[in-house]
Order: structure tokens, then sequence, then C-alpha cells
């Protein structure tokens, strides 16, 4: 086994429009994504997202939508892992860990956006503890007044999350 077969890049959902066209959020991911495989060209990739009022109403899973894109990027169908039908960040974590565990994963980079970084880092850290995570941030190409709005939004779901991370340890 090459040792790129056992790292994995984990690409996060983000919006998308009712139609499956990716938001600038998706897209700058799944960029940073693709970046980062040109790097490690024989690790595989997972990507998250299922459906959700909030970010895919479109009959679609975000993470085929994503995998499309990267795919149209260059990298072969081969190099995916089966999508985490995600609807959330917690989610993300819990549904990414047995795809990850079934495919003898041991190393992976966490793609995001800056703004969602820090709470995907407390989230998956507290959740998956046998594989090395390290994460890495797209720049979100919004202006400042709407960057501010999704930190905003962090801070709150921070919260959430911190009480779902103590719902695990009971």
């Amino acid at each position: 086994m090459r040792e790129n077969d056992s790292y994995a890049i984990i690409l996060l959902g983000s919006p998308n429009c009712k139609s499956g066209e990716l938001s600038k959020i998706a897209k700058s991911r799944c960029d940073k994504a693709f970046q980062l495989y040109t790097q490690n060209p024989s690790c595989k990739v997972l990507c998250t997202g299922g459906f959700g009022e909030h970010f895919n109403t479109s009959p679609f899973a975000h993470g085929e939508l994503t995998k499309d894109y990267l795919i149209k990027q260059g990298i072969s169908r081969n190099a995916f892992l089966d999508v985490a039908l995600s609807r959330f960040t917690f989610e993300d974590a819990t549904m990414s860990l047995p795809i990850l565990t079934a495919n003898n994963i041991k190393k992976a980079t966490i793609v995001s956006s800056e703004f969602h970084i820090k709470r995907v880092e407390y989230v998956f850290s507290n959740l998956i503890s046998h594989i090395e995570l390290n994460y890495l941030a797209a720049t979100t190409p919004l202006d400042p007044a709407e960057l501010e709005l999704l930190y905003q939004h962090e801070e709150k779901a921070m919260i959430r999350e911190k009480q779902n991370i103590a719902g695990t340890k009971v």
C-alpha cells in the first residue's frame, strides 16, 4: 500500500442553490481541496453533504455536486470515497468516521472555510481520535459584511456543538 492510500481529503459541504449550482463558498472549498489534491494525487477524497433546508434543497446530494465539480477539475472518479450524506458539521464528523475507518484512512485533512474552521476543528478533534487530522481553510470570496454574519453564526453554532459533544461523553 502506498503512503497516500491511507490519506484522505475531507471536503465539507456548504450551500448550493435549488438547481444544484454551487455557491461561492462551496466553490472556494472545492478549489482549496483540488489544490491540496494536486499535491497528493494518490490520496482519497471524501465529500460531505446531503440535503437540508438551509443548504441544499436541490434533488442532488450536495456531496455529489462537489464531487462532480472536482471530477470536472481533473480528479479521477476512483479517488473518491462514498459521500457522507450529512446535514451539518456534527454529522460531517459522525458520518465520515465509518467511511474513513472502512477505507483504512490513517490521516486526513479537512477542508472548510476560514469562518468555519474553528468549529470544524473542535467537532472533529472531539469525535475522531484514531485518525491524524489536519485542517485547511479556504478563503471565502464574500464582502466583509457578509463574512461578519457568518462569523456571528459560528459563535452561536459553537455553543450547540459544545452541547452535542458533551452529549457524546455521557
